[in-house]
């Protein structure tokens, strides 16, 4: 009872080629490292660069006080 691959129609992948969310690069704030790319709105991760801890609210802060 195998499947009858000349008579299975498969549906092609669907490639989207725009893409309708904005994404941010994060970046250390020790080494300048670029962590990764996304739309987060809290993390903390190490940085593979320096091995430094880094949480969303330094990065944050950080940006509220360059303006």
């Amino acid at each position: 009872m195998g499947t009858d691959i000349e008579n299975y129609e498969s549906v092609p992948p669907i490639i989207q080629n725009n893409t309708n969310v904005e994404l941010t690069d994060y970046f250390c704030p020790f080494c300048n490292y670029k962590l990764f790319r996304g739309n987060v709105i809290e993390f903390n991760m190490v940085c593979s660069h320096c091995n430094k801890l880094v949480k969303s609210a330094m990065i944050s802060a950080e940006e509220d006080s360059k303006y």
